[in-house]
């Protein structure tokens, strides 16, 4: 048997938090840092050689001119769900303007020696568990990148939802999304720590059969920060290694993903994502560890699904 190994990043610049932005978040989130954080990211997976998906806000995924030709339709659905966009909007209009594009992001990935895959994590990251968020609402917030013809759509097969925070899932089966990151549910922040201390969880089977497709929905790369900063970087390097030797005997999954940004605000963070890629690197070497992207678990799941998926978002970005 061998494992099965997924690490997944959600790129969101500033529109993971626009919600919350803070003086901090301004100051983590330049684009100064977050530049040096994808590069320290993308040469790590190219040291150990591993693939990734990378999963784009559709609005972070935009050069300048493409985001501001959006702005009114963003404006629009800001008066409709408040609470969210209205600091983005105002932060690019008046504020400090950064964090909030990033196709030089997406250059970086596809200028990699890797075959990283492009997601998607949303059109604007704000939850489709928003207050007011209807279903139509929803339909509507995803299909601005569709009327956008964002480029990164023209790849993109697999979802991840903002702040992994779900709801609607077929919504995506009709916009050409292939599959979907399932997510893992903790009762509170202090839960969601003390199991950065379980040395003996099991890895992921396969998800039972949906449409789109479900990929196991893995653990969180310790970020280094606030309280976390309590868990030591062995203790996660430890916690992955006998993750990934017990998928090695069972042909399970073990499924990483993190944030870019949680590298950009908190730096020691890549170290606990280079001690993962250390042991993935390891049992890959030795036969035991099968590297994939959302992707490609998905194409070996149900490449004809993968395939009709594909040929309805390109219906859809043809229009």
């Amino acid at each position: 048997m061998t494992a099965r190994f997924i690490l997944s990043l959600d790129c969101e610049g500033k529109w993971g938090v626009a919600d919350h932005l803070t003086p901090g978040d301004h100051a983590a989130l330049s684009d100064d840092r977050l530049r040096r954080a994808y590069a320290d990211i993308l040469a790590a997976l190219a040291e150990f050689d591993i693939p990734a998906t990378f999963a784009f806000v559709g609005t972070f995924s935009l050069p300048a001119d493409g985001l501001a030709a959006m702005r009114p339709a963003l404006a629009d659905l800001a008066r409709e769900l408040p609470g969210y966009l209205e600091p983005a909007l105002e932060d690019m209009a008046s504020g400090t303007g950064e964090g909030w594009t990033g196709d030089w992001a997406v250059e970086a990935v596809d200028a990699a020696r890797q075959a990283h895959e492009i997601g998607l994590h949303g059109a604007t990251h704000m939850p489709w568990t928003w207050p007011g968020m209807t279903r139509e609402l929803a339909r509507r917030e995803l299909g601005l990148l569709f009327d956008a013809k964002a480029p990164i759509l023209s790849r993109t097969t697999t979802y991840i939802f903002p702040r992994n925070a779900g709801d609607h899932h077929d919504l995506l089966d009709d916009f050409g999304i292939a599959g979907l990151r399932a997510t893992r549910a903790f009762p509170g922040r202090l839960a969601s720590l003390a199991s950065e201390f379980n040395i003996f969880e099991r890895p992921e089977g396969v998800p039972p059969a949906a449409k789109p497709l479900s990929i196991p929905a893995g653990w969180f790369v310790n970020w280094m920060s606030g309280g976390r900063r309590l868990v030591p970087p062995a203790l996660s390097r430890l916690r992955a290694r006998r993750l990934l030797e017990r998928a090695a005997r069972t042909g399970e999954v073990v499924h990483y993903w993190t944030h870019p940004e949680n590298i950009a605000s908190a730096p020691a963070t890549l170290g606990v994502l280079r001690g993962i890629l250390a042991e993935v690197a390891r049992l890959r070497d030795a036969g035991r560890c099968e590297v994939l992207t959302q992707d490609g678990w998905c194409r070996r799941v149900d490449p004809a699904h993968v395939a009709a998926s594909e040929a309805r978002r390109d219906g859809l970005l043809a229009r």
